[in-house]
């Protein structure tokens, strides 16, 4: 075959992609044979002659990019010009390589030849395009009246040379040597008589030598469709008027790309396709219209692309909320979308399309008719676009700081003032759950992140651990994570004691949170890990403190404190087995409430007993508390000592060290500033955690290198108080290093500095001095400072924030492996219950609620209700 087939596209023009690429947009294209000898004269003039165009008055330049492509609006790559014979012979011998290369593409721009000096252009004014300035007659097609004015006037350029280096398309240069045929199907169409759905024409709705007036007034206040791609409106404030007919008659015929002149061409009945004579009407200074995967913008614009055919609809669903208009769709296939306004006497409506039903190809405005001809200015209860998914994309950024509450009512009162809407709270509400799933993600694919999460937090934080457990089916069962710049610091510098609790989750899949958490040395919360668990159970808990086990490993005279939950006491025993567990006390008082009926005068007696019982250092002391209790109440205190067992809440029969951590309120307190988090999705709640820890990292290592005592601020000033205590007491030597210290208000005591102890146990429990060590150190001149452990330091404190904590950075720039990025982690097999979740935890046995208090609707009593009411009621006549 002596032949091969080339691609022409032409009508378009080159951009310049973000990525330094080139496009070329908004063409058309045909396909052509050449010889496989051809030369470049021989080539160009072939191009000449399919498209029909005078090589006198015109100059083509030719491009290709040497690579098929199957979408017009697609083709990026760097442009080569066609401009030897030499790139002529590379292009038609790949063109004969059709199975390797396709269809070569040969981009064409045209531009007007300068004139020769003493000769006129040739321009046939008698049968020139008058290019939408002229009125309409038998033989020639109108555009639009909703025209912009980029489209009716620009700066005539006085010379050729002023043209930019687009080119001008072939609606501009015409045919003057070969007159263009018109086809059966662009003669007629069936839709001829719908002048919406008539894709091979545009009807002027005009008539006569009304071509020129000024738009209707009937537009839509505070409608903002354009039909050029500018900010401004379409509305009579952007379109010349003219003062009679004559005005709108010109014999120089312009273009619709800045009024430049064109040559005349022969008239004929052609298809105006809207994309290719509006879109390419910009201006050379002007932005072409660029594609957009997701819609930030509130105009939508003839040209404009969309990814998929639901922004498109969702972007219109959000200008008529705003301006409180309806449509209705009048038609959507795979390749074709038309809507028009609800009333049947309006003109409104758009148009858009897609060149193939592929999953790649954009949808193309195509036009729209921005002029509201009907009345109805009020958006009545049970309007369309009144809908919860587009109410949620107009207030998803209030949800983008973590922290911020936004309630449904909230947004029932900000639509009622911003647009004139009244929701129902239930609109609100699932308005509210859209706009958390556009910030934070949907519930199911948040687990599906987490390998790929915990991998970049791992890379980004050294010493990170991380753990994801399934079951067979790849339904997610357990997560744990614990920062590295927590178990560094940990490890050396935070006192060895952890409180361990679980919470609920409030999301989708509801769950379970456990949380372990120690103090600094400046009695600050300092989190050293959480696990995401399906539900809290003794596998959960066990799968847990292995993990735990595994970060922190057997650390000399660890404690670990936690409530009654059997299931924690029994996986801190079988894991840790060096460690000592505790019972946080609190959590046995309000056993001891829910259990012993006391009242409320007996309560009051038994309850500070109890407290000091607990908080006792010395031994007496606490037996003098505990005969106490025998003697208020004796059922509880035998509950207290045989059945809790007196080792497992009171500090002084405590078999290891708990400093001054009685009870689990710092594992509490977590729960308490992740308590909206617990709504997010897992990965979402993960990563809250992370910049919660990343902040005080931060501004507490800053706090700490700031301080000028030896001492942190919270231990300086126990230290302090000691100390005044102290300088009113009596000091007796015993020993060179034993002292006898009375005084002061305080029981006698007697203190040992080379062992550091004293008899009130203060200073062993404690590791900080008391006020017995004190005065034995003023008296003898001895640094009492030194004497106090290194977690109280200054120096550990700020040790303990040394390691910032990094950011994971925007999910698009993560780099993970291909065998974590196939990784399937699927939600929890527990399907989520019907109804609107819980959020308000159930209170814990015995725990003091405020409750509500009811009012009898009978009587109007407090105390009751109508149904327990005996109250008689006085009868009043009437």
């Amino acid at each position: 075959m002596d032949s091969v087939v080339l691609e022409l596209c032409y009508d378009g023009w080159w951009e310049t992609l973000e990525n330094g690429c080139m496009e070329y947009v908004n063409g058309k294209n045909r396909a052509f044979l050449v010889r496989k000898n051809y030369l470049f004269d021989q080539l160009l003039a072939r191009v000449y002659e399919v498209l029909k165009i005078n090589p006198n008055d015109y100059s083509i330049t030719m491009k290709t990019t040497l690579r098929s492509s199957n979408t017009l609006y697609r083709i990026c790559a760097m442009p080569m010009d066609i401009c030897d014979d030499e790139i002529v012979r590379v292009v038609l011998h790949m063109a004969s390589d059709v199975a390797n290369f396709g269809c070569i593409p040969i981009f064409v721009t045209t531009s007007p030849r300068v004139p020769s000096e003493g000769i006129e252009p040739h321009v046939d004014t008698e049968t020139s395009f008058r290019a939408n300035m002229s009125g309409p007659d038998n033989d020639e097609e109108v555009l639009p009246r909703t025209i912009s004015l980029q489209q009716y006037y620009s700066p005539i350029h006085d010379n050729y040379d002023n043209i930019d280096d687009n080119g001008v398309t072939l609606q501009d240069v015409g045919a003057t040597v070969f007159p263009i045929t018109t086809s059966l199907e662009q003669q007629y169409s069936p839709y001829h008589n719908n002048d919406f759905r008539d894709n091979d024409d545009f009807h002027n709705e005009t008539e006569g030598d009304n071509v020129c007036a000024e738009p209707s007034n009937n537009t839509r206040r505070g409608t903002r469709f354009n039909n050029d791609g500018d900010d401004g409106g379409a509305g009579p404030s952007n379109v010349p008027s003219f003062q009679d007919e004559d005005e709108c008659e010109d014999n120089t015929p312009v273009n619709n790309r800045g009024n430049r002149p064109i040559p005349s061409m022969v008239r004929s009945r052609r298809r105006i396709d809207p994309l290719t004579s509006l879109a390419p009407t910009l201006p050379s200074n002007m932005v072409a219209p660029s594609f957009v995967s997701s819609c930030d913008s509130d105009d939508i614009s003839v040209g404009k692309l969309f990814a998929e055919k639901n922004e498109l609809i969702l972007q219109l669903r959000k200008v008529a909320f705003r301006d409180k208009f309806d449509f209705k769709i009048a038609r959507s296939t795979t390749t074709r979308f038309e809507a028009h306004c609800c009333s049947e006497s309006c003109k409104w409506r758009i148009r858009a399309t897609r060149s193939s039903n592929e999953q790649h190809v954009p949808w193309v405005v195509k036009r729209i008719d921005n002029v509201h001809t009907c009345h109805n200015e009020v958006l009545v209860d049970g309007r369309h676009q009144v809908r919860s998914r587009v109410v949620g994309h107009i207030i998803g950024e209030k949800y983008i700081q973590d922290k911020r509450i936004y309630t449904p009512n909230d947004i029932r009162a900000d639509m009622q003032q911003e647009y004139g809407v009244q929701l129902t709270y239930q609109q609100a509400y699932r308005a509210r759950e859209v706009g958390l799933e556009i910030v934070r993600g949907n519930p199911a694919e948040s687990y599906n992140l987490l390998p790929k999460y915990s991998h970049v937090l791992t890379i980004a934080n050294e010493g990170t651990v991380t753990h994801l457990e399934q079951d067979g089916d790849g339904n997610f069962l357990y997560y744990f994570v614990a920062l590295g710049s927590s178990i560094k610091g940990f490890m050396q510098y935070i006192r060895p004691v952890i409180a361990v609790d679980g919470t609920h989750l409030k999301g989708l899949y509801r769950g379970s949170m456990f949380v372990a958490t120690c103090l600094d040395g400046n009695n600050q919360l300092y989190p050293l890990a959480i696990g995401i668990m399906d539900s809290e159970n003794n596998d959960a808990w066990e799968w847990f403190m292995m993990k735990l086990h595994g970060v922190i490993g057997d650390r000399p005279e660890l404690v670990i404190i936690s409530d009654r939950c059997t299931a924690i006491r029994r996986a801190v025993l079988k894991v840790f087995h060096n460690a000592t567990h505790g019972v946080c006390f609190y959590h046995v008082k309000g056993n001891i409430k829910s259990q012993f009926r006391m009242s409320k005068a007996l309560w009051d007696e038994f309850e500070p007993a109890f407290i000091n019982a607990a908080k006792a250092y010395g031994h007496e002391e606490f037996k003098r508390q505990l005969e106490g209790l025998w003697m208020i109440h004796s059922g509880a205190a035998d509950y207290l000592e045989n059945n809790v067992g007196t080792c497992n809440w009171a500090r002084s029969q405590f078999q290891g060290r708990r400093y001054s951590i009685l009870t689990t309120n710092i594992a509490e307190s977590v729960n308490a500033f992740m308590r909206e988090p617990r709504k997010f999705p897992v990965t979402h709640l993960v990563d809250h955690f992370r910049k919660t820890l990343q902040q005080w990292f931060y501004d507490r290592k800053i706090v700490a290198e700031s301080m000028t005592t030896r001492l942190t601020t919270w231990a300086d000033e126990i230290v302090t108080e000691r100390r005044t205590i102290a300088e009113r007491m009596i000091v007796r030597p015993v020993s060179p290093h034993r002292f006898q210290v009375i005084g002061g208000g305080l029981k006698e005591g007697l203190v040992d500095l080379q062992k550091r102890t004293c008899s009130c146990r203060v200073f062993q429990l404690d590791q900080l001095v008391c006020a017995h060590a004190i005065a034995a150190c003023l008296t003898h001149r001895v640094d009492f400072i030194n004497l106090c452990s290194d977690f109280y330091t200054t120096e550990s404190l700020a040790m303990a924030y040394a390691q910032p904590v990094e950011p994971v950075g925007d999910v698009a720039d993560w780099e993970v492996p291909d065998e974590i990025q196939e990784l399937q982690v699927y939600p929890p097999v527990e399907a989520p219950p019907p109804g609107r979740r819980k959020e308000r935890r159930i209170p814990s046995a015995g725990e003091d609620v405020d409750r509500r208090t009811v009012r009898c609707g009978r009587c109007h009593e407090l105390g009751h209700n109508r149904k327990r009411c005996k109250n008689p009621i006085a009868w009043t006549p009437s």
